[in-house]
């Protein structure tokens, strides 16, 4: 989880309804988009840029 420490803190922009494969969008306040999907029950994210 170390990779996302840099996301401590900052505002969430917007949370965007679940996509076609049902995972949630987080826009961050510094530009950073943060996918969340739940593969074979465990959670699976994504961020942009890393």
């Amino acid at each position: 989880m170390a990779k996302y420490d840099g996301l401590l803190g900052q505002p969430i922009l917007e949370v965007e309804e679940p996509d076609k494969e049902g995972g949630i969008t987080f826009i961050i306040k510094d530009n950073r988009f943060l996918f969340v999907t739940v593969v074979d029950g465990k959670i699976n994210t994504i961020s942009i840029p890393e």
